[in-house]
Order: structure tokens, then C-alpha cells, then sequence
């Protein structure tokens, strides 16, 4: 790709790995990463901050995350933002963005010019991000990741500020077509509303022999293994995989992994652990989260991966798991129907309905899979093809010179 200069660009994330934290918003640096082959790049990934936080929260908002500190080649910044946890969210977006702010000002005394902001999350970083590029008179760009950056099932001043700040971004970039619709529907103008897929690391993320890796994690040779990945909440449909099972394992003997965080504000577990107790299972495990750096052994294991997830923009397990070259039962949603062919890689879920999903992983646990050709169909999916289409999108925007209106600097 050839360009005639590069972009400078300050790219604005709350989810962005730190030392603390090495995995916490993994798939924001592995895309930043990958642009910043291209452009000069400083990110800024503020981090909450109030009193006993360590206390209540773990190391991810203790004092264990620097300041400062160079993250696979990028220059990242962690200052501090107050909030007042559960009350106030209104005041997360005003501090979040004087936080911003103060890097920002040290960066110009540094001589960094920046050309355009590339902000990762929409609540609080589209705010400070509009603020920001109206101060500065420069662009801004936002990629809303997931449904839930929408906010659309609340009623919130924040689901309002949401809406109306992405129809002032110069780009809104999604994961997604459905997402993309989505935005469209809350007035972003259509010619300002494009789709870019996630990537896959493929250094980290290839297919190793099935044995060895069952052999590593102390996974039992002659069983199917089925795993999915992701948080522990309702949306995900790990429910719907576990009430499958009964069906599916008078079959087969198997046993299924359940990876993924747990955020307590949505947390699912509970409902999960009573449902595996009330059906009697005793091959289900919930797994919590598991090393970022250990997931390829995981997905290398299993027979087959499975997500009934309710809604998603591009799910980084799915990719992640073809790229290990594990076959995959997903549900038909996001940009899910790019990623599987049906016969050739995994299978798609078009319905909830217990009976259905049983139907669906029985018919891929028959299957012979190429799992050679699996993990081969995702050499193109490599996250240097993201990273180039997000800097063809930062000189189609610092190009056309549009700032936006004109309105007054923030406070």
C-alpha cells in the first residue's frame, strides 16, 4: 500500500491491554498494531480511578498500571480518569476526557502532531474523542465493536450521548453489516457509516496436533471435546449450548469447556452453574478466564467449537478458533455468515431451539473435517489486512478535510 505521507494518529481506547492487564482489550492493540505499520501512532487508554478500587476491582485499576509504557512497539499513555462507581455516568465522560486531555497537551510540547483521532469505544470515549477533534480542529473516527456499545436497552442520558456523538464522527466504523444498519438507525449518515472486519493472529493462533494439546491441558484422548469462548453472561447462549447437551451426549461421550470473563454487573454464572445442577451434567465445566496465550492449546483440543451467541459484531473466538483449524457451530449473527461456510469449516445456528442446536452439533461431531484446510481458508485474515483497510480509511478522512461543524471548545 502506498501512501503520500503517513498519518499521525491518536487513537483513544478505555479497552486497551496494560501491564497489569496484559489481555484486556487484546483485539484493539492487535488492530492498532497493525496500522501502525503504516502511520505515526500514539494511544491513549485512560484508566478509572477511585478510592479502595484496587480493593474492589483488582489489579486492572490498581496502581499497578504505569503511566507510561511501550506495548509491542506503540507508545501507550494511562492516565488516570475519577468516577463514581454506578452513580454519575455523565461525569465519566467529563473527566475521561480532561484525562485524555492532559496527555494530548504533553504530547504536542513533544512535537506529536496529531492529524486525526481513532477512538476504540463509545462510551466515554466518543465524547472525549468529539472534544477532543473540536478543540484541535481535527477528524475523528469511532468503531462501535458490539451491540452493547449501543446502549440500546437502556434508558440513560448515556444511550442519548451515544447516538448523538456518532453522528458527529467524520466515520463510524463497525464489525459488522447488522452493526452498521444499526448506527445507520440511530442517523449516522450512511456514506459515514463503513464495515471492517476484525483479524486473526495468525502467528499465535495455527493449527497444532490435537493429542498434544489434550495432552497438555490433562484433557481426557477418548472423548469429544466441545469448548466455547466467551463472557459469562446471558447474551453469550452458553445456556442454550448446555441445555443441548443431554440430547447430543446420548450420542457421543463428551465433555464441554466453557472459557470467558465475568464482569459482576452482567454476570450469568449463577444462572449457569443452577442450569448444569438441574440437568444433571456432570461433563460441563466453567473454566472462567484462561491466559490469552493458552487459548490456541484450547482450541487445538477440542473437536469442535460452539457459540449461541445472541448478538456480536465479529467474534475474535470464531477467528480465532478456524484459525487453529477447529471446525465451528456458531450463531447466524454480526458478521458470523463471512466467517462460516456451511460444510466446509463449521456449521450456522438459525435457531435457539434446543432440538435445533442438538441437530446442528451432531451433524458437525459426524463430519470429517479438513482441519488443514480449516486453518488454510484463514491465511487472508490476518490482522495486516485490517490494519491496511483502517489507514486507507484514516487518508480517505484526513483527505477530505471534514471537521465536522463548527461549535464552541469544550470547557
Amino acid at each position: 500500500m502506498t501512501q503520500a505521507r503517513r498519518v499521525n494518529v491518536l487513537a483513544l481506547s478505555y479497552l486497551f491491554p496494560n501491564r497489569a492487564h496484559p489481555s484486556y482489550g487484546i483485539f484493539v492493540l492487535n488492530r492498532l498494531k497493525a496500522a501502525h505499520e503504516h502511520c505515526s501512532m500514539r494511544v491513549v487508554a485512560p484508566v478509572q480511578w477511585y478510592p479502595f478500587m484496587a480493593w474492589l476491582r483488582g489489579a486492572l485499576w490498581s496502581a499497578d498500571v504505569p503511566r507510561h509504557e511501550i506495548i509491542e512497539g506503540l507508545d501507550v499513555h494511562h492516565p488516570r480518569f475519577p468516577v463514581i462507581p454506578r452513580y454519575m455516568k455523565w461525569f465519566d465522560a467529563l473527566s475521561y476526557y480532561w484525562a485524555a486531555l492532559s496527555v494530548v497537551k504533553r504530547l504536542r510540547g513533544e512535537s506529536f502532531e496529531m492529524d486525526l483521532i481513532d477512538a476504540h469505544w463509545t462510551y466515554p470515549d466518543v465524547v472525549a474523542a468529539y472534544w477532543l477533534a473540536r478543540r484541535y480542529r481535527k477528524p475523528f473516527i469511532v468503531t462501535v465493536r458490539g451491540h452493547e456499545a449501543l446502549y440500546l436497552e437502556e434508558r440513560t442520558l448515556r444511550r442519548r450521548m451515544v447516538a448523538y456523538y456518532l453522528r458527529k464522527a467524520d466515520l463510524v466504523v463497525t464489525l459488522s453489516e447488522e452493526l452498521r444498519d444499526k448506527v445507520v438507525g440511530l442517523g449516522v449518515a450512511p456514506q459515514r457509516a463503513r464495515v471492517v472486519l476484525n483479524g486473526v493472529d495468525r502467528s499465535r493462533f495455527r493449527r497444532m496436533d490435537q493429542a498434544d494439546c489434550r495432552a497438555r491441558l490433562g484433557l481426557p484422548q477418548d472423548k469429544r471435546i466441545l469448548i466455547s469462548v466467551g463472557r459469562f453472561t446471558e447474551n453469550k447462549g452458553h445456556h442454550d449450548i448446555i441445555k443441548a447437551l443431554p440430547t447430543i451426549q446420548r450420542r457421543y461421550p463428551l465433555e464441554l469447556y466453557i472459557i470467558g470473563g465475568i464482569n459482576p454487573e452482567d454476570s450469568f454464572e449463577k444462572e449457569l452453574r443452577t442450569l448444569i445442577a438441574d440437568l444433571g451434567l456432570t461433563n460441563v465445566h466453567l473454566l472462567g478466564k484462561v491466559d490469552h496465550d493458552r487459548l490456541p492449546t484450547w482450541y487445538g483440543a477440542a473437536d469442535l467449537f460452539c457459540l449461541a451467541t445472541h448478538r456480536e459484531g465479529c467474534p475474535n473466538a470464531v477467528l480465532e478458533a478456524l484459525s487453529c483449524g477447529t471446525p465451528a457451530v456458531v450463531a447466524e449473527v454480526g458478521a458470523v455468515r463471512a466467517l462460516i461456510k456451511p460444510g466446509e469449516n463449521g456449521y450456522l445456528l438459525t435457531s435457539y431451539e434446543t432440538e435445533s442446536i442438538a441437530r446442528a452439533l451432531i451433524q458437525a461431531l459426524d463430519h470429517e473435517w479438513e482441519r488443514g484446510r480449516i486453518a488454510a481458508g484463514m491465511e487472508s485474515w490476518g490482522w495486516s489486512r485490517c490494519g491496511q483497510q483502517v489507514v486507507e480509511l484514516y487518508h480517505a478522512v484526513t483527505n477530505a478535510g471534514v471537521i465536522g461543524h463548527q461549535l464552541p471548545h469544550p470547557p
